[in-house]
């Protein structure tokens, strides 16, 4: 089975400070890889680098079989019709309604109609549950909660087969985290989509992650399924913590 998602070797510097070194991971059609680590740790430049959204300073990061360093400018435009990203604030465009943040992948890399482009933009506002009196709402005139569900929405509206999202469900309601959860669920049963996340959520970790691995001075320490990493982790977390005093010298 050819991979989604490769990176080997990657490497990342911001001045002389080394962010990311020698990580490499793969992932499958039908994958879910948390990407656990303390905050600051290099987590969200990770997700902007398996996107091609900055420039490695080694290594290779391959989406498809295409290496997305060496593609040029036209094929990575085409890659980005099937890759959708998540990030940790929504990033919505400020200016722009919540329907025309959530239609502008369909606008820009298809030419429909805007019967069509409504009937997919209401589509995915049902799935998440985005009331339609938001429509023409500009993202700062709605909650975090609501402008995470349109930067889904956005995301999932070309039925991606690579998701990329940062801390996903960070901050959110219950209720809110569960159907993010299950509309991911659902769109990676129906389309085989891998699913890289960063999280320090278990709950979400559990619910979604096959495998999970944890980021420590900018290399994947450890690597494997949820459960067996999780304990491990809290294994070392309580023998790293001081032992309690009696208050007796």
């Amino acid at each position: 089975m050819e991979s989604r998602l490769e990176a080997r070797n990657l490497s990342f510097s911001f001045g002389p400070k080394t962010i990311i070194q020698s990580i490499n991971l793969e992932l499958f059609p039908g994958d879910s890889y948390a990407v656990w680590g303390a905050s600051g740790g290099g987590k969200s430049t990770l997700i902007r680098l398996l996107a091609g959204l900055i420039p490695v300073a080694g290594g290779s990061v391959r989406f498809e079989g295409v290496d997305l360093v060496s593609a040029p400018k036209k094929t990575l435009q085409d890659l980005r019709m099937r890759m959708g990203l998540v990030f940790q604030e929504g990033a919505l465009i400020s200016n722009m309604s919540v329907y025309d943040n959530i239609a502008l992948p369909l606008r820009y890399h298809f030419r429909l109609n805007e019967e069509r482009v409504s009937d997919r933009v209401g589509e995915i506002m049902s799935l998440l549950g985005i009331e339609r009196d938001w429509d023409q709402d500009i993202p700062a005139q709605i909650s975090m909660g609501v402008r995470k569900r349109v930067a889904f929405a956005r995301a999932l509206i070309l039925k991606p087969s690579l998701l990329l999202l940062d801390e996903p469900t960070h901050g959110l309601e219950e209720e809110t985290a569960r159907r993010i959860i299950q509309v991911l669920k659902r769109h990676q049963e129906e389309t085989g989509a891998a699913i890289l996340f960063t999280t320090g959520e278990e709950s979400l970790t559990l619910s979604l992650a096959n495998r999970i691995g944890l980021l420590q001075s900018g290399r994947i320490s450890l690597e494997g399924p949820p459960g067996e990493i999780l304990s491990k982790m809290r294994k070392e977390k309580s023998m790293q913590s001081p032992l309690p005093t009696t208050g007796r010298t």
